[in-house]
């Protein structure tokens, strides 16, 4: 492989086109140099007249040196890159990426689709290639942290590391955060208090882009606090905050592009509240294709989609259930027409659960994906459809098979229509992928009372009290063990209660544990309940301090209430047959009395913990 230049940290489209147009004059000029760098990248450019040098030779040489085949793809690389992303996702440990990096090589040689999809998608040199040419190709560790970064909504490495690095500072100021002070005088509706913590932190009236992705605006904050507390409670605040220069316009537009299991509720609040259902983001993508992204719920966004015209696109009309529009997609042999390709599911730009689109699509690959974004809005009559007219329901476009996708994440309808059109139970996807049947059964014993989980299994041909029987008889070769996470986490316990100055672990002290961890627990709740994580982290203040920051460690004994908890999240693994105690058994065990005193606390910050306990159940 020769070598390539490195891309910019901040790749600049407008910097590339001038750097073209440089490149050209010098190389009508006749610079030595220039003529080199063309003969090396565009072999059939004509040398011995360089005054007839064109922009596109220029632009081809640039182009090439990165990696990329063409300039168009260049350019639409670029523009990808620069394209402005709603939301950042939840930041991790630079080792983290680190880690994905190093595995996406060895998966690579291992020929997972994932990976060639995630090569194909953001690295220049493999940009736009069929899967088996990029198998055919070499990985670098800088192709892999590349992939890795654009993947994670990030131009370059360099901008992940610096991220990341941001990040890990932020929480280390958390102690002495003046957004805090401000979550707690909305939470009162106090807009004397608010006034004086920002006439001391002005700073807080204009929020930056790290701000904006991590949640940390006021006005967004002071509408969550309306919902609980009213419109007129907090008309002050927010008139106020408006008056100073936020923008409430932008903040309701921002709520609506939601989140993943937005609530029809959230929705029509927003809607009532002023949010524009034909909001277009900076990114050029309407507020509705953000939910038919984000949301991951068919109901919510027929809310929205009563109030907003979509696009023309046939993975719009496959997420929007719209089966005429779906037909008006297709031509008289089930392909997609060309005016349904001219509008893509873009996951990056909305900031969606990451995945990776290829550049170049096939047929395949967009009835695939229109497939799949009906699954995410449950639209079992678009899915029949689609395999009526031929849809490729078992295809492995994205590694997995699609029923697998369905059975896994517990979509009773969807698994239904997927099996009457045709899905492949037994299908394995690349590698050691396991059968859909396989899947169900494993779902189903782990949540053995979860009723969805039960009719999945029949729908897969299996009877649930055979599998269960034979669940219960399989001989466990040994006890659960503390996963490394939990283990972390009891002793962020002990440094909670240590600097409480108590002599025993309380089970308030297992909460404020794995309030600190890195497991996602707290940020599962987010998603989950929802929960006010930034109001709940702001009234504990110190107690979910920098998970760095520990007092001089030794050993605390359980309080006998703090015993019991610890005991049933091992009780808990051991009858789910796990091997180890994971986080959320502990959090699973500290909830599971409806009247408990830290189901109460959670209930105070809006957790709905019936809907926590059974969503833990069929996780675990």
């Amino acid at each position: 492989m020769s070598v390539l230049r490195p891309l910019p940290p901040r790749p600049s489209l407008e910097f590339e086109h001038k750097e073209a147009k440089a490149l050209l004059r010098r190389l009508r000029a006749g610079d030595p140099n220039a003529i080199a760098r063309v003969r090396a990248r565009h072999p059939d450019f004509d040398a011995s007249d360089p005054t007839r040098a064109k922009l596109a030779d220029a632009q081809l040489t640039i182009a090439r040196e990165y990696g990329f085949a063409s300039w168009p793809r260049l350019v639409r690389w670029f523009g990808d890159v620069e394209r402005p992303r709603h939301g950042g996702g939840y930041l991790h440990e630079l080792s983290l990426y680190d880690g994905m990096a190093r595995s996406l090589v060895a998966e690579h040689r291992d020929r997972r689709t994932w990976t060639a999809r995630l090569l194909s998608a953001y690295v220049p040199r493999f940009f736009g290639m069929r899967m088996h040419d990029v198998f055919a190709m070499e990985v670098s560790e800088d192709d892999a942290r590349l992939a890795i970064a654009r993947s994670n909504g990030m131009p370059s490495w360099e901008a992940l590391v610096e991220r990341t690095e941001a990040d890990v500072r932020q929480r280390a100021l958390m102690e002495s955060d003046p957004m805090r002070d401000a979550w707690r005088a909305m939470r009162e509706a106090d807009l004397d208090a608010l006034q004086r913590v920002v006439g001391e932190h002005p700073e807080l009236l204009a929020p930056s882009v790290y701000d904006e992705i991590k949640g940390r605006n006021l006005l967004a904050s002071a509408l969550n606090h309306e919902r609980r507390l009213g419109r007129e409670a907090m008309r002050p605040i927010v008139d106020w905050l408006v008056a100073n220069g936020l923008d409430l316009q932008l903040v309701l537009d921002r709520k609506l592009c939601g989140e993943m299991g937005m609530e029809p509720d959230t929705v029509r609040w927003l809607l009532e509240r002023g949010a524009d259902p034909n909001w277009i983001a900076p990114s050029g993508i309407p507020v509705l294709e953000h939910a038919l992204l984000r949301y991951w719920n068919g109901e919510a966004v027929d809310v929205l989609a009563a109030h907003a015209k979509p696009r023309h696109a046939l993975w719009i009309a496959a997420g929007l259930g719209d089966v005429d529009g779906v037909r008006r997609c297709l031509d008289k042999h089930g392909r997609p027409t060309a005016a349904a390709r001219r509008i893509r599911a873009d996951f990056d730009a909305v900031g969606a659960h990451s995945l990776a689109a290829l550049p170049d699509p096939d047929d395949e690959e967009l009835l695939v994906e229109a497939l799949l974004i009906a699954m995410l809005n449950g639209r079992a009559q678009v899915i029949e459809y689609m395999a009526s007219r031929g849809a490729p329901v078992n295809s492995l476009v994205f590694g997995t098979p699609l029923i697998n996708w369905a059975v896994g994440s517990g979509w009773r309808e969807v698994s239904e229509s997927l099996v009457r059109s045709g899905a492949d139970l037994d299908l394995r996807g690349w590698r050691s992928d396991s059968t859909a049947r396989e899947v169900a059964r494993g779902s189903f014993e782990a949540a053995p009372d979860d009723p969805i989980r039960r009719d999945i299994v029949v729908l897969c041909g299996m009877d649930p009290d055979v599998v269960l029987a034979e669940w219960n008889t399989r001989p466990i070769d040994e006890a659960p063990t503390v996963h490394p996470m939990l283990k972390y986490a009891m002793e962020l316990s002990v440094d909670d209660a240590l600097r409480l100055g108590q002599t025993e672990v309380h089970p308030e002290n297992l909460l404020m544990g794995l309030a600190r961890c890195d497991d996602p627990p707290l940020s599962y709740l987010h998603d989950t309940v929802p929960m006010d994580i930034a109001r709940f982290r702001a009234d504990m203040g110190d107690r979910v301090r920098s998970r760095d920051d520990l007092v001089a460690q030794r050993d605390l004994p359980l309080r006998d209430d703090g015993r019991v908890i610890v005991e049933a999240a091992f009780a808990l693994a051991a009858e789910r047959r796990r091997s180890g105690v994971l986080p959320y058994h502990l959090l699973l065990a500290l909830v599971r009395e409806e009247d408990s005193p830290l189901a109460t606390l959670l209930r105070s910050y809006g957790a709905d913990v019936v809907r926590l306990r059974a969503q833990l159940e069929t996780l675990l």
